[in-house]
């Protein structure tokens, strides 16, 4: 029941820290030595190196392994010398949306599958989802591994009941939908959900009077700011994210119901934050690149995947009483951050700056990133917005000069419905620099 928050697993989600680590040295050991005979990336990879597969006996020896990088998968699209299991054993093909270049292939055996919809189904225990419970599932369907691995997790595993509505639907049929079922939870991406109250509060629709009491969320990074806009606008207090990759497995992190960064789930994948600059490892509570190895999937294990995604470990323990260590809420691309004279800008940060003015709170925006003939870099937030006034020009300038440092950042608002519309991740930042 929506609001009765659970643990699936306790036995493993809540697994003393020292039985988790043994554990994880069994399981690295026998997913190491997998990699080296069945996969040739990784036979080339230790042998450049000069590692054999018993130089790894424990989490300890990790950082003796080479990272693998999204490159080495794109190098050897679609499989060549990536699967450790015969083709036979493939259940499923994903491939992520190649927002950032070329798309990689995500292979998953039939124990892949089972284990992806487990960790989907982990995520929703955290507001209480189970029988009788109805999901409005608005993730897309197809390659990407998103609804076709939730709808098996909520129904089969949970019990729930789902209504398949896909990313494709118009919105205003999604509104009906809403309308129509009741639904208790809403499955989307933040970034749909928001052009969903949009189109709601045009139609004059009041979604807090729809009954919905829940969201489950992913695919994409969201400010604290983003989800208060999303529980106001449906009256709904109970909300649970999941982060995760298409490469890895694909969801490893999930968040509980103190909303205290996401637990990672230690059984199946091992995380390390590592210096973006220099490839060592951080301690607790520094900020880097988070790095992942799988311990369980058996179609294509990745040792070591530099994820490019900003975060930090956490690893005091949760008051929920899973025993796993957690992150905090991913800060941002490595490969989104721009340094605009001098100043490092992930777009989080600008949504959070955006999302704390009520005049512009859930509106859309865009970050353009431009260098003129001088050399000179300069960033215009083109925001929407009814109210064009200089005031609120000049409201969201000082906002932007406190979060950023004094940078000077311009502004633009523009009319409403200007700017692109995600119905999956969303990609805010165009910098022409790079054009």
């Amino acid at each position: 029941m929506i609001g009765q928050p659970y643990i699936y697993d306790p036995f493993i989600e809540c697994m003393p820290r020292h039985q988790l680590r043994d554990l994880q040295n069994q399981r690295l050991k026998r997913v190491v030595q997998r990699c080296y005979k069945k996969m040739e990336m990784y036979r080339q990879k230790f042998d450049e190196a000069g590692l054999a597969p018993d130089d790894i006996q424990s989490v300890e020896d990790l950082p003796k392994i080479p990272f693998t990088r999204k490159e080495d998968l794109r190098e050897r699209f679609p499989l060549n010398g990536l699967l450790a299991v015969p083709r036979s054993e493939v259940l499923r093909y994903h491939m992520t949306t190649g927002s950032t270049g070329k798309a990689t292939v995500s292979p998953l055996t039939r124990g892949d599958v089972h284990r992806a919809e487990v960790a989907l189904a982990k995520t929703a225990t955290s507001i209480g989802l189970g029988p009788g419970d109805i999901v409005l599932l608005m993730f897309g369907y197809g390659l990407f591994a998103g609804a076709v691995l939730g709808q098996p997790a909520y129904e089969r595993l949970l019990g729930a009941s789902v209504i398949p509505a896909g990313a494709a639907l118009p919105s205003a049929t999604q509104l009906e939908l809403i309308a129509d079922f009741h639904p208790d939870v809403v499955a989307a991406t933040p970034s749909f959900l928001l052009h969903i109250i949009e189109v709601a509060r045009s139609k004059e629709i009041e979604l807090d009077k729809m009954g919905v009491k829940g969201f489950l969320t992913g695919a994409e990074a969201s400010s604290e700011g983003t989800r208060k806009k999303i529980a106001e606008a449906f009256g709904a207090p109970f909300y649970s994210d999941v982060y995760g990759m298409c490469e890895l497995g694909p969801h490893f992190c999930s968040e509980c119901q103190e909303h205290d960064g996401f637990h990672f789930m230690e059984e199946a994948f091992i995380p390390e934050i590592v210096d973006p600059d220099t490839g060592q490892p951080l301690p607790p509570g520094k900020k880097g690149v988070l790095v992942v190895t799988c311990l369980m999937k058996e179609a294509m294990p990745l040792l070591r995947y530099w994820t490019n995604d900003i975060t930090s470990l956490i690893d005091d323990p949760c008051a929920c009483g899973r025993t796993h260590v957690r992150i905090q809420r991913i800060f941002g691309r490595a490969d989104d951050m721009v340094k605009v004279k001098g100043v490092n800008v992930f777009p989080s940060q600008v949504e959070s700056v955006i999302r704390g003015v009520p005049e512009v709170g859930g509106s859309e925006y865009q970050m353009l990133v431009d260098r003129s003939q001088s050399a000179v870099d300069s960033m215009t937030v083109r925001i929407e917005s009814e109210d064009k006034s200089s005031g609120l020009v000049q409201k969201l300038k000082n906002e932007f000069q406190k979060a950023f440092l004094g940078s000077n950042f311009k502004v633009e608002l523009v009319d409403v419905g200007t700017l692109p519309r995600h119905s999956h991740k969303a990609k805010r930042l165009v910098d022409s620099r790079k054009l």
